[in-house]
């Protein structure tokens, strides 16, 4: 037991090296897909703060009826939405809207095609499933690591 312990598996340079060569050769690659994120978060993130405000509070509070068809879920929404930019946080809500909005815009661009080819081709389906048991057991921020790694700090990460 004692062998087995003192020869490690240097795993840790070998992902150091892994990482290094990505960063050295792919970081075009890296570079287009931030500019793409960075380009499409600006892109909502300019829809939600170009008009005024209220328009969008009136809006939102239009789409919430339309989708729940209850006036007090409207006046909530509209309540809600006007505490925010009377406490002054309608840029910082915006910001943080936008990021989801993106984020679930990628997700489903990727995800869906991915689960429609899983259910139909069995085999893919078998190369899939071990990778979405082992994201479901790894914390939500290691996920962050080689987001940050790869991209760098700032907005797309996030």
């Amino acid at each position: 037991m004692e062998w087995l312990t003192e020869h490690k598996l240097p795993i840790g340079k070998w992902a150091k090296w892994y990482v290094d060569w990505l960063t050295d050769n792919a970081s075009g690659f890296f570079d287009a897909i931030s500019v793409a994120i960075e380009w499409l978060i600006d892109s909502v993130l300019w829809l939600l703060q170009a008009p005024h405000p209220l328009g969008i509070v009136v809006i939102a509070t239009g789409l919430a009826f339309v989708v729940r068809r209850s006036v007090m879920f409207s006046v909530f929404v509209a309540l809600s939405l006007l505490l925010i930019i009377n406490q002054g946080y309608w840029d910082e809500t915006t910001e943080t809207l936008a990021l989801i909005l993106s984020s679930t815009f990628i997700c489903m661009l990727i995800g869906i095609p991915v689960g429609v080819y899983s259910a139909h081709h069995p085999k893919f389906f078998s190369w899939v499933r071990p990778v979405l048991d082992l994201m479901q057991t790894i914390p939500t921020f290691v996920y962050l690591i080689p987001a940050l790694i790869l991209f760098g700090l700032g907005v797309v990460p996030g």
